[in-house]
């Protein structure tokens, strides 16, 4: 999976947004505000806990626009801002993911947030 991190000031607020640039949108979802290596760090660890957690019991964080459902079957990241368009075919609006490969992800996104923060 390919993704840069970026950040972006905003004009109105001076609020400080943490973004990713990659080939899908549902990932890019995952960009905001008020992000915190200790935020990050609470997600990396339900998604470790899921990894025994049966469906019902899976780890769930959501922002806004996106939804992020870990259980021992691995990761589905939902796309909100899609839905909320109107646009529910699941190959467009979700994003399949294994655990190391989204755990890689987060740790590569609050070491960002840890230099940019």
């Amino acid at each position: 999976m390919e993704y840069t991190f970026y950040t972006k000031t905003l004009d109105t607020t001076e609020g400080l947004f943490f973004l990713i640039k990659t080939k899908t949108n549902v990932l890019q979802n995952f960009g905001d505000s008020d992000w915190t290596p200790q935020k990050a760090q609470e997600i990396i660890d339900g998604i470790e806990q899921s990894k025994t957690k049966t469906k019902g019991e899976e780890y769930i964080w959501a922002n806004e626009d996106l939804t992020v459902h870990a259980n021992k079957n691995g990761i589905l990241l939902v796309d909100m801002m899609a839905q909320r368009a109107g646009i529910y075919d699941p190959d467009s609006i979700t994003l399949r993911l294994e655990h190391n490969e989204f755990i890689a992800f987060l740790q590569d996104f609050k070491k960002f947030i840890e230099e940019n923060n």
